[in-house]
């Protein structure tokens, strides 16, 4: 195994699931869940407030159809996986990245007690990510007005599988990573095109308006750590692991919707991170 791609979050239904059956018969099932954490930034404490959308298949599609409704609480574990279609009214790319579920635990007592409002959810929640892959480009380190230091750059993992015939497929995922300050520095000084990187984070949605005022989404990896690997060292003789470690000082971050799965191709049509303002949950195409 070369890659790794992992997503974990623990947050609430902002709305009741929707499964549907697809021509085969399988259950699929979207969920939106929001997330909200409180971290440390260079100007104190802040809640960070994410959404996800989620895609659960077959058995945990039926799970969720059955006892999952608008408020629940849930531990969700899987892939991160971003879908590629063509919008047909504009003819241009269009991108949504989502987590595939493996794993979905209910996390609500059975004795329910008093709903719980959307917008007191900050405790009990997770918002994680990581994957090993390897660079696609070169960090770009820029400065914010504020003179925050922030570097974007994407990542490449491989996932594969057997299909019905026996045959092993193979997906390629692209995903787009930002860093904050003392890390951002860093990671523009050691990490290079083509290096293999080991990213763990949080994921976060952001938005911005196209010049013909289309609204457009995408949703990155926040960086909080970051490791070089397979780099020798010379202090042990033999290949080892060279690291890049420090914590970052992010805010928020957004995601499109297809159809049909495709392998999308890197997207570079992202703009500069500019961090704003909040994505709304009603601004969000789930």
């Amino acid at each position: 195994m070369y890659a790794l791609n992992r997503a974990q979050i623990i947050g609430h239904l902002t709305e009741d699931p929707q499964v549907r059956q697809t021509p085969s018969g399988q259950s699929v099932g979207d969920l939106n869940i929001i997330t909200k954490q409180t971290i440390q930034t260079a100007t104190g404490k802040q809640v960070s407030t994410a959404y996800h959308n989620v895609v659960v298949w077959r058995g945990l599609a039926d799970v969720a159809s059955r006892f999952l409704k608008k408020g629940s609480q849930i531990f969700i574990a899987g892939r991160i996986q971003t879908d590629e279609w063509e919008d047909q009214t504009t003819g241009q790319k269009r991108y949504k990245t989502r987590i595939t579920a493996d794993d979905l635990i209910m996390l609500d007592p059975k004795t329910p007690g008093q709903p719980v409002a959307m917008d007191s959810m900050v405790g009990g929640a997770l918002n994680q990510a990581e994957v090993i892959g390897n660079l696609t480009r070169d960090p770009e380190l820029r400065q914010t007005p504020n003179g925050n230091s922030v570097v974007s750059f994407g990542v490449a993992t491989n996932f594969s599988w057997k299909d019905k015939m026996g045959q092993t497929q193979e997906r390629t995922e692209f995903h787009n990573v930002v860093a904050w300050d003392a890390l951002a520095q860093s990671m523009a000084q050691s990490f290079k095109k083509g290096r293999k990187v080991y990213i763990s984070g949080r994921l976060q949605t952001r938005s911005w308006e196209t010049p013909d005022g289309q609204k457009r989404y995408t949703t990155e990896l926040v960086a909080e750590k970051g490791l070089v690997l397979g780099v020798p060292n010379p202090e042990l003789g033999a290949p080892g692991m060279n690291t890049t470690v420090s914590v970052s000082q992010p805010t928020p971050s957004a995601t499109p919707a297809p159809d049909s799965p495709v392998v999308p191709q890197n997207p570079v049509d992202v703009p500069a991170v500019n961090y704003q303002s909040e994505v709304k949950p009603e601004d969000l195409p789930f």
